[in-house]
């Protein structure tokens, strides 16, 4: 299985050396896990961060497989709220939620659409409230 899409970083798990164990929320496979050859390396690590947004090819032996990454950074979320903890506890709390309650390989347009509108929200003057409804 190969394809093309763009997608958040959900999670990251350290795997060896230089690789890591990914899931990422995508906006056309939804959640996808696999591994990220190199991501320790200083081209990737520094945009490993939960919540940016990547576009990525993902190649896989079958579906019921893990398979593994080529990533490339489309946009930076996180590192603008890593001083506001408060932010910071909603960004990963969101990320979580989408982690334990989406199921693997199952697209969803409004969770991505949801997601991607989270950014924009706390970027506001009233943004918990938002938030929270």
């Amino acid at each position: 299985m190969k394809f093309e899409d763009r997608g958040f970083l959900i999670s990251k798990n350290k795997y060896n050396e230089n690789s890591a164990i990914a899931e990422f929320y995508t906006e056309k496979h939804g959640k996808v896990s696999g591994i990220i050859f190199g991501a320790t390396s200083m081209k990737l690590k520094n945009f490993l961060f939960i919540g940016n947004h990547f576009n990525i090819n993902y190649n896989s032996k079958n579906q019921n497989k893990a398979g593994y990454f080529k990533i490339e950074i489309e946009k930076i979320f996180t590192p603008y709220f890593l001083e506001d903890k408060i932010k910071l506890n909603c960004i990963l709390y969101s990320h979580h939620l989408i982690k334990i309650l989406t199921v693997e390989n199952q697209s969803n347009i409004n969770i991505y659409n949801h997601f991607y509108k989270l950014f924009d929200i706390l970027n506001e003057k009233n943004w918990i409230k938002k938030f929270i409804f």
